[in-house]
């Protein structure tokens, strides 16, 4: 992992971060939420959710399902993997590249640490334990 003065935003992960979000979330339940029209006595007040609990299970459900599905890709089909990204690109050619990234992998570094499942990194966080087991006789 880069030290922090070196970190700097990689284009192509950026791209690829982009395109997974835009293939987990887009055309799913999050579509019918955003659908229709805005409340108007609740519009841009934080104190009142916009979303049930139920219609937040089901949004995450789909991303769960379709991120598994594209690491299963990457993991076992690269070649296809590399396809699958560039055509989730589609939707995201007007979006902005992440920001605050650098503080979000601290953050979870920070996190990973506090689970006690890593060992220090760069950043001065932890990076996660690896275990081998033995194949028994």
């Amino acid at each position: 992992m880069k030290k922090n003065s070196e970190m700097t935003l990689d284009p192509a992960l950026a791209q690829e971060a982009q395109s997974l979000v835009a293939l987990a979330f887009r055309n799913g339940p999050i579509e019918d939420v955003h659908a229709g029209k805005e409340c108007p006595a609740c519009s841009g007040k934080m104190e009142y959710s916009h979303i049930t609990q139920a219609e937040m299970k089901k949004i995450m459900k789909r991303a769960v399902d379709k991120l598994y599905a594209l690491l299963w890709i990457r993991m076992y089909c690269p070649d296809v993997y590399e396809h699958v990204v560039r055509a989730g690109s589609h939707y995201t050619q007007t979006w902005n590249l992440p920001e605050h990234a650098r503080a979000e992998i601290e953050s979870m570094t920070r996190f990973a640490e506090l689970l006690g499942n890593s060992k220090p990194s760069k950043f001065g966080a932890r990076q996660r334990k690896t275990k081998t087991r033995r194949n028994s006789p």
